[in-house]
């Protein structure tokens, strides 16, 4: 399996690896602070390197099976509009999953169908368990891990490379 010529599908959405064309879309998107204050390691100003970087690392990443990631667009407009990716520990039978949608695309479900396709990838791929953190208060995220059924498995101070600082999550689990 190439995990980069991966392409997964939902009734609205494609998911696909990173591609350099994809620079433009995530620099415009990723600049706007409202996407990057509730991520880890998306920096903020974000500009064309760091989208270049980005892309380059999540295509090597894939490359090697560390994490599966995959752009977002959707069926009737491919451009990308989010991201959702598994960071692999180990020989791969756990995962933390993470994703963000731009702001003109949130409210429509499309992460919560992505990350949905991706758990059930990682599944199929013998990964037997999956966590996610979110902060206390990213109301979106939290409504994304109930609705794929993951349980609250307590709170943890995670590291947040692009806010300088670590910070509390609430952790979140599933199992297969």
């Amino acid at each position: 399996m190439d995990p980069l010529a991966l392409r997964l599908e939902t009734p609205r959405l494609i998911l696909r690896a990173p591609a350099p064309d994809d620079a433009a879309a995530l620099t415009r998107w990723l600049a706007e602070d409202a996407i990057a204050r509730w991520t880890a390691n998306i920096p903020h100003p974000y500009g064309p390197a760091d989208a270049e970087k980005w892309i380059a690392d999540a295509r090597t990443a894939m490359a090697d099976v560390r994490s599966l990631t995959f752009a977002i667009e959707r069926r009737e407009a491919p451009e990308l509009i989010g991201a959702v990716g598994v960071a692999l520990d180990g020989p791969g039978t756990e995962g933390d999953i993470g994703w963000w949608i731009a702001i003109p695309h949130q409210g429509r479900g499309y992460a919560t169908e992505a990350a949905a396709r991706v758990v059930d990838l990682c599944f199929a791929m013998d990964v037997v368990r999956l966590t996610a953190g979110t902060l206390p208060d990213n109301g979106p995220s939290l409504g994304v891990v109930r609705k794929l059924g993951m349980r609250p498995a307590g709170k943890l101070m995670r590291a947040q490379p692009a806010r300088g600082a670590p910070r509390e999550t609430l952790e979140f689990v599933l199992t297969r």
